[in-house]
């Protein structure tokens, strides 16, 4: 079987005034190409440590951590990366932040941008500037910046964490049209379950600092899910049923649960 990530035996150390802290110890992980799958676990556990190394914006990890097969030495065109805020140019359009990395002739760069406003349904909005849309289109626009260039992943980091109830499960319901349109390989961290349920093929859960793969739950569910069904309501019980094991509580859907100001093992330096 083919592999579009790897983890072997990876493992995070920070130093902190308090001496060191073991963010993440031991992670052996595969995901397929094309599959959607999430990282949950309780705050400050590792996840972004994990993502990070994945996107190459952390190299200084142990073990190994791969895309295709090759080893991740930084930042590569191939993997898109979404983070919690949307970090859009300002002072550029909604049609220039999302066509900033592209190369090529002006024809082309053009046509691109007119798909992905399209793919994200913001058709109308390529001249407007992130400060005049709404949280929910700065996201949207942000997915389509990441998808600008065709990469083969597509790493999200809390990517609607910041929004209301609402407008998060109509970017959720959007964003699996994206990755069902694309076939792109998905890795997700979130801290809201029911997220984790309704987008993921498969869901990792990740024990508490120092961060260990506890449990992957297999999503055997068709898309779209239905969130009110006894099914979908199994695999959620099933989810939290492994923080009561942990002695953790479960986590909530705060964009403020996991702050980089108070743990390391979460620290998220945004390049």
């Amino acid at each position: 079987m083919s592999i579009a990530l790897s983890l072997r035996g990876y493992g995070r150390t920070f130093t902190t005034p308090a001496g060191a802290l073991r963010a993440v110890d031991g992670v052996d992980l595969d995901i397929a190409p094309g599959e959607f799958t999430a990282l949950v676990g309780p705050s400050g556990c590792g996840k972004s440590t994990i993502l990070r190394a994945v996107a190459g914006l952390d190299t200084r990890g142990e073990g190994e951590v791969c895309a295709g097969g090759d080893p991740i030495t930084g930042p590569h065109a191939s993997r898109g990366l979404v983070f919690q805020e949307h970090r859009l140019f300002p002072w550029q359009s909604v049609a220039k932040n999302i066509g900033a990395g592209l190369r090529g002739d002006r024809a082309a760069r053009e046509r691109r941008v007119a798909e992905l406003l399209e793919l994200v349904g913001l058709e109308g909005f390529a001249d407007a500037y992130p400060g005049q849309l709404s949280g929910g289109m700065a996201q949207r626009v942000a997915i389509a910046r990441a998808l600008a260039p065709a990469p083969d992943v597509l790493l999200l980091d809390e990517p609607f964490g910041a929004l209301d109830a609402f407008t998060r499960i109509r970017l959720q319901d959007a964003l699996h049209d994206i990755w069902a349109a694309h076939h792109v390989t998905a890795l997700l961290v979130t801290h809201d379950i029911d997220e984790a349920v309704a987008l993921a093929q498969r869901v990792v859960v990740l024990d508490p600092r120092p961060g260990r793969v506890r449990r992957v739950h297999e999503i055997d569910l068709p898309y779209p899910r239905d969130r009110a069904s006894a099914r979908f309501a199994e695999h959620r019980a099933a989810l939290l049923g492994d923080f009561a094991l942990s002695g953790h509580s479960p986590p909530t859907d705060s964009p403020h649960t996991d702050s980089p100001h108070t743990d390391p093992s979460e620290e998220k330096h945004h390049a």
